[in-house]
């Protein structure tokens, strides 16, 4: 099973044992299962009908339960037609039928098979929509997930991007590529592409300027959607990067301002003709690790994920883009926390994330300042998530609707959706 190294990600990220350390340089990509505080070979074990590990793993899970957060009345939780799996993102406009929450299910079989799953929000509920995935060429899939959050060009264009598991020789993995027409998700060939491609992040500018980004042949890289068909693009400003990196997220303000993301100090923005590297602060010699991005036209452009020491604890970091430079802002100290999305709020930018400790697992809420000096503060996260994957704010930025994994229980992979009854 390849993918990510396994200390974070985008909520897609792999975290450290419990109570321990993360393992960091000089990884493999692991790939993540995006449930705080569960390590990659639960997903091997469980895909190969392993009990020890799952045992061990729900061991460390039961003793770690979610903290209560003061203000919990600021949100109420929203019913999710899926009960087991993990949401990862959430995109779209904020409004009942144009928001969509995407991630991955679990089937209660036998085999543990994750499948891709897309969710489309009706105002009250969370409603699944089939998927439909077929790997190329004659190979068993093992699973399915669908990573990025959607692109939404109209309500009758959206588009959503992930990544198929087979039993290819090498990598194996295929990327998967849908495509909301209004009416139904349809899968978009992309044979073009090269195996070990997987993705992401994803944006859209229109209906034939459409960027992904993750791994392209196994290689930080980026693939151009032109109205015809998908294109791998792999610009110098992605090159000689470490080997964990990858594209975790894309943001845009128009075909001339695009910004891409992602592990180990990967951070590009494009033009409209170069996508040139854009230097990250020096933090010491920590290590930059940036999980999402979201532009908003007042508020400019956002990233957050956490910055990691040589010890291996993690740190939320959230950058601001002023006159194309990434300038760092203040945030409260936390330790093994990390920020993995930004809503727009009509009183200003909130990160979301989650603390994932040896005694504490919870979503993790923060504001960020825009005025230079400015400091964010905590603010009530929802309670009875284990974390926070991915936030958007509705119209007007009076409310937000954020998705992630619930307490582990019953279901080990329990997903979790609430809406803000109140700005945070």
């Amino acid at each position: 099973m390849t993918s990510r190294q396994g200390v974070s990600g985008h909520g897609r990220g792999g975290t450290a044992p419990a109570g321990g350390a993360p393992k960091h340089k000089g990884l493999r990509r692991a790939r993540p299962l995006t449930v705080p505080g569960l390590v990659c070979v639960l997903a091997a074990a469980a895909l190969v009908g392993g009990s020890d590990a799952s045992a061990a793993t729900d061991a460390r899970a039961a003793d770690r339960t979610p903290v209560s957060a003061a203000g919990q009345d600021t949100w109420q939780q929203t019913p999710v037609q899926m009960p087991w799996g993990n949401l990862v993102a959430v995109g779209g406009d904020g409004t009942p039928g144009n928001t969509w929450a995407t991630g991955f299910s679990l089937t209660d079989d036998g085999q543990a098979t994750f499948g891709a799953a897309a969710l489309r929000w009706d105002g009250a509920t969370w409603i699944r929509t089939p998927v439909p995935v077929r790997a190329a060429g004659d190979v068993r899939t093992f699973g399915s997930r669908l990573d990025s959050r959607v692109a939404e060009i109209a309500p009758d264009d959206v588009w959503a991007v992930g990544d198929i598991e087979t039993d290819a020789p090498g990598s194996g993995t295929q990327p998967l590529i849908e495509h909301w027409n209004g009416a139904a998700w349809q899968q978009t060939p992309a044979d073009v592409l090269p195996a070990g491609s997987e993705f992401y992040g994803l944006c859209a500018l229109s209906a034939d300027d459409v960027w992904a980004g993750g791994l392209i042949g196994d290689e930080p890289g980026l693939a151009h959607w032109d109205g015809r068909t998908w294109t791998a693009v792999t610009p110098r400003a992605l090159t000689g990067l470490p080997s964990p990196s990858y594209v975790t997220s894309l943001s845009a303000s128009g075909p001339g301002d695009i910004w891409a993301v992602g592990a180990d100090g990967l951070s590009a923005h494009y033009d409209g003709h170069t996508w040139k590297k854009v230097p990250l602060p020096a933090i010491g010699d920590d290590e930059i690790w940036l999980e999402g991005v979201r532009t908003d036209p007042a508020l400019g452009t956002w990233a957050v994920g956490y910055r990691v020491g040589a010890d291996g604890v993690r740190h939320p970091l959230a950058l601001h883009a002023v006159s194309g430079a990434w300038r760092q802002v203040a945030l409260p100290d936390a330790t093994r926390t990390q920020l993995e999305d930004v809503a727009f709020t009509s009183t200003g930018p909130v990160a979301f994330g989650y603390v994932d400790s040896s005694t504490t697992v919870a979503a993790y809420a923060v504001t960020l300042p825009t005025a230079p000096g400015g400091s964010g503060r905590l603010v009530a996260a929802p309670t009875g998530a284990s974390s926070i994957n991915g936030a958007l704010a509705g119209p007007g930025g009076r409310t937000v609707l954020v998705v992630g994994s619930g307490p582990f229980g019953e279901s080990i992979f329990p997903p979790f959706a609430a809406r803000s009854t109140s700005r945070p």
